[in-house]
């Protein structure tokens, strides 16, 4: 009958500790759950991505992620807080199963356990992502359903870095899929072409939820993290050999707009103690959330960065170093298209003007990007409603 409670399985990387990762998960399941359906988050964690999380140093991928790891010594006190609010956060927030799994055989356990099965977000069919690049294909196989006796469908889920030979190799497995959608527009249709399948174009999970949402349902966010005065958050992905140059460019930053950069990045945590900059390494979940929404502005390179600074409303800036031209080719640079934001994007923090920054007003929002994202939004989840609720006659 319509309106029936469903229990729902979630599968994706709801424990790496990855602010995009987590949050996309908890988005998932807050929808799911708001829909009126039960709702549980496999809790499968595989001893590689348990192994790549969950040391700080020596995760054995080379030399240079060594030699990457041995910068980090200094903050390994911010960097065990970090993965301790990471945990607080998972084991609060998400509805886990009662048991964690490691291996994908140990999930044929679950086949009979709920009405529908729902893979994703996140780059969980991407051979090359973290958790699944050195280890072989079949610790794919949780993600791909394998286990699920019952209606199968992805949300949202990304093959990113996948060549058309490696799509090929989980082609049969994506056929027999309930329904299909990816995040990024141009995966649609390679995902279509393996399956055999339609492939919905929606929106990453944590643009379901509104800022609104955002902040009624994890409250901690309400506060700040840094103090009252005002700053502008620089949240990367950028690597530890890029680190001191870029912290020298923020330096500049901070005299030139007269505030504060508060500095999230946790590939390289240890930026220089001084006046201008403010370490917030240790900043788990929620306070990645705090962080964005009480920012006068915020410069990103990051998908997840740039989709919050959206969704909060903020003045933000896409900072790219190759061309625009090339940026606009990237999952970030997909969204700014679709949402008409596209002039936020910059090759050189000289281009960030002081006057937006301290205004923290700069772009209009009710202008174009507020109609499109709710347009899409509002697809997403009329997609998720009825693959999820979808009832054979």
């Amino acid at each position: 009958m319509a309106g029936h409670p469903l229990n729902i399985g979630i599968i994706t990387y709801h424990a790496a500790y990855n602010y995009g990762s987590v949050l996309q998960a908890y988005a998932t399941q807050t929808k799911l759950a708001d829909m009126g359906h039960n709702v549980t988050m496999v809790d499968y964690r595989s001893e590689e991505g348990k192994r790549y999380y969950e040391r700080l140093y020596f995760r054995g991928q080379g030399l240079k992620s060594t030699l990457a790891d041995l910068t980090m010594l200094p903050v390994a006190g911010k960097r065990k807080l970090r993965m301790k609010r990471f945990e607080q956060f998972i084991h609060t927030n998400l509805q886990l199963s009662a048991k964690q799994y490691r291996a994908p055989e140990e999930l044929n356990e679950l086949a009979e356990t709920f009405d529908v099965a729902v893979s994703g977000s996140d780059q969980i069919i991407n051979k090359h992502s973290n958790e699944l690049a050195r280890v072989d294909w079949e610790y794919m196989d949780p993600y791909l359903l394998k286990w699920a006796r019952c209606r199968k469908i992805s949300y949202a889920s990304s093959p990113a870095t996948m060549t058309d030979e490696e799509l090929d190799h989980i082609g049969p497995a994506l056929a027999r899929f309930d329904a299909l959608s990816a995040r990024e527009r141009s995966a649609c249709a390679r995902l279509e072409r393996v399956s055999g399948q339609h492939v919905e174009h929606v929106c990453d999970p944590t643009l379901l939820l509104t800022a609104d949402e955002w902040v009624k349902h994890v409250p901690a966010c309400r506060k700040t993290v840094v103090g009252d005065e005002p700053y502008l958050l620089f949240y990367s992905l950028l690597r530890p050999k890029r680190a001191m140059g870029v912290f020298n460019q923020l330096k500049e930053l901070s005299k030139r707009i007269g505030m504060r950069v508060a500095v999230l990045t946790p590939m390289a945590g240890n930026a220089p103690n001084c006046a201008e900059l403010i370490n917030v390494l240790e900043a788990g979940p929620e306070e990645f959330l705090s962080l964005m929404r009480h920012a006068q502005a915020v410069l990103t390179d990051s998908y997840h960065g740039t989709l919050f600074s959206i969704n909060f409303h903020k003045t933000f800036w896409v900072y790219t170093e190759g061309t625009k031209e090339h940026e606009l080719g990237t999952r970030r640079g997909q969204v700014l298209q679709e949402l008409g934001l596209t002039d936020r994007i910059v090759t050189d923090f000289t281009q960030i003007s002081s006057d937006e920054v301290k205004s923290g007003i700069a772009i209009d929002y009710s202008a174009g990007a507020d109609v499109a994202l709710q347009s899409m939004r509002g697809h997403s989840i009329a997609y998720l409603k009825k693959s999820v609720a979808y009832q054979e006659n």
